[in-house]
C-alpha cells in the first residue's frame, strides 16, 4: 500500500476493528460503509486512490467481515443490525476526534446503504450527510426484480449450465425460507457477474490489492462458500426494508448506476422522490451497474466531490 494510506485496528464496541485511511488536507471525512454484507471495499482502496484527492477517506471493515473478522473471529450469533449500527456510531465518534471535525459523511454501498440509512434515521445528529449508492430499498421487491431480470437474460442465452443454476432457485424467490434465500442469493450473485450490466473487475482489483493476503483470501472464500457467518450476514437482508423511513434530518444523496438491476436503481429513484430531507440530490452514473465505483470511478468520485462541495 502506498505510504499515504494508513491502517489501524481501533477498539470499537468491545473488539478491535479495522480502518484504512487516506488522509488529505481537508475537514471532510468520508466513511465508506461496504456492501455484501460481508464484502469489504478496503481491498479496492488502491484502485479508488487516484480519484480521492478531495477529502479524508476511511474504509471500514464491518464486524464479521474482512480484516475485522480475521482479527476477532466473531461468531454468527453475535451479529445483529443493532450491534452493527452501534459499531458505526463508535467509529464516527472516533473519527471526529481523530480528524478534529464534525463533518463526517457516510457513503453506503448496497448493504452499507441500508445500514447507513438506519444509522442516520436513529442518530441524525452524528453526521453531516449521507450518500447511498447501489441503494437498498425494499429487498422483497428489489430481489424479485433482480431475479426476473436475470431469469430473462439467462433464458435468452440458452446456456444449459446457467439454466441449470437458475433452475435451482425457487420460482418464488425471495419469498422463501431464509436458508433457501441465502443459498439462492449466492447462486444469483454468481449469475449477476455474467449477465448483469456491470464490469466484473472486482476479482482482479482485489487480487492486486496491497492489503490482500492469504488470510484475507481465505476469509473471502469462506463467505462465498456458505459459511455460518455468511448465512447470518446475508439473512439480515431477507425482507430488509427502508421504505417506511420517509423523513430525514440530514442531507441525503443517492448515486445510482443507470443499469443497476441488483438493487434496482429504478426502484431506488422512485423511493427517493418520496423522502424529505434538509437537502437532497439524485445523481446518475451512465453505463454503470451496481458496482459503479469500479465501473466508472472518475464519474462516481467526481459526483461525491460535487456533493461535498455543496
Amino acid at each position: 500500500m502506498k505510504a499515504r494510506f494508513t491502517a489501524e485496528y481501533v477498539p470499537i464496541n468491545g473488539i478491535s476493528q479495522y480502518l484504512l485511511h487516506l488522509p488529505q488536507e481537508s475537514k471532510d471525512v468520508l466513511l465508506m460503509l461496504h456492501g455484501g454484507p460481508g464484502v469489504p471495499n478496503s481491498y479496492a482502496a488502491h484502485f479508488h486512490a487516484p480519484y480521492l484527492d478531495f477529502c479524508n477517506v476511511v474504509y471500514y471493515d464491518q464486524r464479521g467481515a474482512g480484516k475485522t473478522q480475521i482479527k476477532n473471529k466473531s461468531t454468527p450469533e453475535s451479529i445483529s443490525l443493532d450491534l452493527l449500527i452501534e459499531d458505526v456510531r463508535q467509529v464516527v465518534f472516533y473519527l471526529k476526534e481523530k480528524y478534529q471535525t464534525e463533518r463526517i459523511f457516510l457513503a453506503g454501498h448496497s448493504w452499507g446503504s441500508g445500514l447507513g440509512t438506519h444509522y442516520i434515521s436513529r442518530y441524525p445528529q452524528d453526521v453531516a450527510g449521507f450518500i447511498g449508492y447501489g441503494q437498498m430499498t425494499d429487498a422483497s421487491i428489489t430481489d424479485r426484480h433482480w431475479f426476473l431480470h436475470l431469469k430473462k437474460a439467462v433464458e435468452a442465452s440458452g446456456k444449459k449450465k446457467d439454466l441449470k443454476k437458475l433452475g435451482s432457485v425457487h420460482a418464488d424467490y425471495p419469498n422463501i425460507p431464509v436458508d433457501a434465500y441465502v443459498k439462492a442469493t449466492a447462486t444469483l450473485a454468481d449469475l449477476e457477474f455474467r449477465y448483469g450490466f456491470q464490469v466484473n473487475k472486482l476479482n482482479s482489483i482485489y487480487r492486486k490489492s496491497p492489503i490482500m493476503g492469504l488470510k484475507d483470501g481465505r476469509q473471502m472464500m469462506e463467505l462465498t462458500r456458505g459459511s455460518a457467518m455468511n448465512f447470518k450476514l446475508v439473512s439480515l437482508c431477507h425482507h430488509f426494508d427502508i421504505t417506511d423511513i420517509k423523513e430525514y434530518q440530514v442531507p441525503v444523496y443517492y448515486i445510482l448506476g443507470r443499469h443497476d438491476e441488483w438493487t434496482s436503481s429504478t426502484l431506488a429513484a422512485a423511493h427517493f422522490e418520496t423522502i424529505t430531507a434538509p437537502k437532497k440530490g439524485l445523481y446518475w452514473i451512465e453505463d454503470a451497474g451496481h458496482m459503479m465505483d469500479t465501473d466508472h470511478p472518475a464519474a462516481f468520485f467526481g459526483t461525491i466531490k460535487e456533493i461535498l462541495a455543496q
